[in-house]
């Protein structure tokens, strides 16, 4: 999976909210990651791929972009 790109406040808000985001699917698992979560169920595909927003930014899987002004 490429790194996903978001802006420095969509991470923010990503870490407040206990986010995660699935390494097969790409998509976001809201609420209930723990910042260093590693292989939590997806709610969309099932795999168990889910990471932590913070652990996936220092593993390389998001990438932060300059936000819109």
């Amino acid at each position: 999976m490429k790194p996903v790109q978001i802006g420095e406040e969509d991470y923010h808000d990503h870490v407040e909210g206990s986010d995660g985001i699935c390494l097969s699917c790409g998509e976001w698992k809201y609420g209930d990651c723990e910042p260093d979560a590693e292989n939590y169920r997806c709610d969309e595909c099932g795999a168990m791929e889910v990471m932590g927003v913070e652990m996936a930014m220092v593993a390389g899987h998001i990438q932060l972009v300059e936000d819109d002004s």
